[in-house]
């Protein structure tokens, strides 16, 4: 995702680019689901206390949610975006609204709903009395935010053509010093028009570039049905290098040593917070089939060890 929607050319551009110069995985679909893809935690004890991560060291459990309540997710630990926000975009993202974004369990759901939806006097209504589609999109800008670690969020993805959900997160300091020059950790996104492909990318201010200038690294890993079952889309952050896991299998590594050279002020040495959302449209997203709508965006836990 990306964070403003007057950057929608560039946007495009970056991700095109960005997806081009990965390396992608793939599995062939099995035939029969994986049963141990298909539960989902319904107890907060579930959380392991610790994790080791792919380099050996042991991190501790610094913040979950693990869904397991009812209704509206916690507010204590989730706020809301709320109007049309970026990439041209076709859903209104509404505010803790149960239609769109709650808890069951053990289970958190973001609907994306095609209906007629009163958006008059509403914030960001781009001057329209009805939104076609509503969806939701949570955050912890308001909450938490974290320098380093590993982020976990075991989810299962949405379907239909248009749809463009996203595990990502972006600096603390994004208001005051915008978007890309805030930083954009993208752990996972996923298109409908590209079925069964996770996509990880990292984008950040261009080196001598205007304000909104973006550099970005991309790359992919093919899955079996993650529309169908759950996989754990993982961060490991450390101060030399960002890593982007799909179940532990690397999907993309972003070096320090590498990258710092193409910014003129690196951003992954400040704090940075998560957002959990589905777009419907837009730079990316494409396309609307009319049979796409309402789907759903699973998520059973959020987890960060540091």
């Amino acid at each position: 995702m990306n964070h403003s929607a007057k950057f929608i050319f560039s946007v495009s551009f970056a991700l095109a680019a960005a997806l081009a110069s990965g390396t992608a995985f793939g599995d062939e679909p099995n035939q029969k689901l994986d049963p141990a893809r298909l539960a989902v935690s319904v107890s907060d004890s579930d959380a392991p206390q610790t994790v080791r991560t792919t380099d050996g060291r042991e991190l501790k459990l610094v913040w979950n949610d693990e869904f397991n309540g009812e209704g509206l997710p916690d507010a204590k630990k989730w706020t809301y975006e709320v109007g049309y926000i970026r990439n041209n975009e076709s859903q209104y993202y509404t505010d803790a609204r149960l239609e769109n974004v709650f808890q069951k369990d053990g289970v958190l759901t973001i609907r994306t709903i095609k209906e007629k939806y009163n958006i008059e006097g509403k914030p960001k209504n781009k001057g329209l009395k009805e939104a076609e589609y509503t969806s939701a999109a949570i955050e912890t800008i308001d909450t938490a935010s974290w320098l380093y670690g590993r982020v976990e969020v075991r989810a299962q993805l949405p379907t239909g053509k248009g749809i463009w959900p996203a595990i990502w997160m972006m600096g603390t300091n994004i208001k005051q010093i915008g978007w890309p020059g805030c930083g954009e950790i993208d752990v996972m996104e996923y298109v409908g028009h590209t079925p069964h492909r996770a996509h990880g990318t990292i984008h950040m201010r261009k080196k001598g570039g205007k304000n909104w200038e973006v550099v970005s690294k991309g790359s992919s890993l093919l899955l079996d049905r993650p529309e169908e079952q759950y996989y754990v889309y993982t961060l490991e952050w450390t101060p030399e290098k960002m890593l982007i896991l799909v179940d532990d299998k690397p999907v993309l590594e972003f070096k320090k040593s590498e990258e710092e050279s193409k910014t003129g002020v690196w951003p992954f040495d400040k704090p940075h917070y998560i957002i959990l959302n589905t777009a419907i449209g837009g730079a990316w997203g494409g396309e609307i089939a009319e049979d796409t709508c309402p789907t759903d965006f699973k998520i059973d836990y959020v987890r960060v060890y540091q």
